[in-house]
């Protein structure tokens, strides 16, 4: 739905674009026509740029401003249809160069994307200033050719020539700019997706303390027993009480599960294990000893939970989900062998890098946690694979990695 502000503001842009043609037409050619048949004509072709000005496409909106500014100025004159299109060229550069020009230069200062960021005022002005800049290369060129001579034919195809080679250059620089924007974008996700794997390894540190500290509370349940025994013979039950107050009230008291002999991971699959019974979920972990020692935690972080995050989302709502979770040597190599399997009912399509494509509306957000996992695979020499099972409608995710 477009916004009403949005509506006004390019309502009023092509009013003045209109303004500015009838000027130059004026300037440059003898205009036949009535003055209302005129205003008739330029307000048809302009409302049709207006109305495709919504649909955010750059180069249809370029292609039509050449095209409509073309049809009204041979309708509007005489001259020849090359005359027509050399003159909509130029006014397509005017207004495309001090476009890109004003906007690009107020983004830098803003260092963010400026039409998803600014203020609706400081767009206003800044699109004024626009504006009034192909206004000043209008009159620039009003003046040019009041003053000059009638080109040969020979400079007016290097004018024709020059006016084609700006346009080109306008698309070029169009491009640049929303390709600096959108990785702009990429990058910002792709610190945000970097921070929350480092906020998720804190925390797994803090719940690794946790179980570590459980341990601690365990082996020293002989000595709690014999305090509270002792109280008991001196019939102190207040201090009793309080005693097993703090003690059940402890952090430390609290479930823990143990399926690996890998503090940091076994946090992170306690962490699942906890989140699947919460969603009727199964969940499996075969993690056999002595594997993935070298992984330090914000890496087992990345990995594991950027996996076991897709997987999990993928069994939501689907009856009798399970997700599977194997880390194993392969005999007789350095290579450890992790795979997860999971329910999924949609089969996935797969990019060129045999990433499933997500379904997720914002792309820019798309890859960012596998690309992290990739990340770690290729530090660790190892490589990924991932496949959809059409028979069993499971996705399986298998990782090889060298001496981990």
């Amino acid at each position: 739905m477009i916004v009403l502000g949005n509506f006004f503001l390019y309502l009023f842009i092509y009013i003045i674009e209109a303004c500015i043609l009838w000027w130059y037409a004026y300037g440059i050619f003898d205009l036949k026509h009535s003055k209302m048949l005129k205003a008739i004509i330029i307000s048809i072709g302009y409302g049709i740029l207006f109305l495709l000005s919504f649909n955010d496409s750059i180069q249809i909106n370029t292609i039509a401003f050449i095209l409509i500014n073309f049809a009204i100025i041979k309708l509007l004159c005489t001259a020849k249809w090359r005359v027509c299109l050399f003159h909509s060229l130029i006014l397509t550069c005017f207004v495309g160069l001090c476009e890109i020009g004003t906007f690009a230069i107020f983004s830098k200062f803003k260092e963010t994307g400026f039409y998803t960021n600014a203020h609706i005022s400081l767009v206003i002005f800044v699109t004024l200033l626009s504006k009034l800049l192909y206004f000043i290369c209008v009159m620039v060129t009003l003046i040019a050719f009041i003053l000059g001579v009638a080109p040969s034919v020979t400079l007016r195809y290097m004018l024709s020539i020059s006016a084609f080679l700006l346009l080109l250059i306008n698309f070029i620089i169009t491009y640049i700019y929303h390709y600096t924007q959108k990785k702009n974008a990429e990058f910002v996700e792709l610190q945000l997706q970097l921070q929350k794997e480092y906020a998720m390894a804190e925390y797994y540190k803090t719940l690794f303390t946790q179980n570590k500290n459980q341990r601690i509370l365990i082996h020293d349940i002989r000595k709690h027993l014999t305090s509270i025994a002792q109280l008991n013979a001196q019939n102190e039950q207040k201090k009793i009480q309080q005693y097993l107050d703090t003690l059940l009230n402890s952090s430390d008291l609290q479930v823990s599960v143990r399926v690996s002999d890998n503090d940091m991971l076994n946090s992170i699959l306690c962490h699942y294990i906890k989140i699947c019974h919460d969603k009727y979920i199964k969940f499996k972990a075969d993690i056999r000893t002595n594997l993935l020692q070298k992984l330090n935690f914000p890496e087992l972080t990345s990995l594991f939970c950027n996996l076991l995050d897709n997987a999990v989302e993928a069994c939501n709502d689907i009856p009798n989900s399970f997700i599977e979770v194997s880390v194993v040597r392969k005999s007789n190599s350095n290579l450890t062998l992790i795979s997860i399997i999971n329910t999924c009912n949609i089969a996935p399509s797969f990019d060129g890098n045999g990433f499933p494509v997500s379904s997720k509306r914002d792309k820019r957000k798309h890859g960012l946690g596998l690309k992290s996992v990739n990340r770690i695979v290729n530090k660790y020499r190892g490589n990924i694979k991932m496949y959809y099972d059409n028979q069993s409608t499971t996705f399986h995710t298998i990782i090889l990695l060298n001496n981990a």
